[in-house]
């Protein structure tokens, strides 16, 4: 069937649309790489454990802030993992440990109940009424004992990797496959 459009017409509309659905996907999607919202992370092999610490200096946002003293809980969730370089192949995943730290601010008594649970165990729950301490409580974890040592090859290259996602999620607008709100990575020589 023949279309009384003009092929010129047809063609500018086509890259019209083209230039929409662009706009809208920039606008809408986060940026992927932001230094606000970079996890920090560190190893150290000590005895029997990788201790990792985490860091996320502008995670603690404005918006974030108000969801907390609005009385949502607030949850920041790490996914974090340890990986072994292959070469000409993915990495191949050693093990893989989920952190989190959880905030609800009682209006009431104007105290914070800090949760944090690694790796399935929750840890001492923390009642503070400062907003700094907070802070401190949800954006720096340090030096956890996550993994294990004993099958680590001595010589051998490892990454730690990390994806962090926070709840609620902030904006007005959010894909269903949205990327984690912040990542970070390290790198380390098992030497025993």
């Amino acid at each position: 069937m023949q279309s009384n459009v003009p092929h010129g017409l047809l063609g500018g509309m086509r890259r019209v649309l083209v230039g929409v659905v662009v706009c809208v996907v920039s606008v809408a999607s986060p940026p992927v790489a932001r230094a606000q919202d970079a996890v920090r992370v560190t190893t150290l092999a000590r005895e029997d454990h990788v201790l990792v610490s985490l860091e996320l200096p502008g995670a603690y946002s404005e918006e974030i802030r108000d969801a907390v003293a609005s009385g949502l809980e607030t949850t920041f969730s790490f996914e974090i993992e340890l990986r072994q370089p292959v070469a000409f192949w993915l990495d191949r995943t050693v093990d893989r440990v989920s952190v989190s730290a959880s905030v609800r601010y009682d209006g009431l008594t104007g105290r914070y109940r800090v949760r944090r649970i690694v790796d399935g165990r929750v840890e001492p729950v923390w009642v503070v009424e400062e907003e700094a301490a907070v802070r401190q409580l949800l954006t720096t974890f340090e030096r956890l004992p996550l993994f294990s040592t004993r099958d680590l090859e001595t010589n051998g290259e490892y990454r730690v990797r990390v994806r962090m996602d926070r709840r609620p999620r902030t904006g007005w607008f959010r894909w269903p496959w949205a990327r984690p709100a912040a990542r970070g990575r390290a790198s380390f020589t098992f030497l025993p």
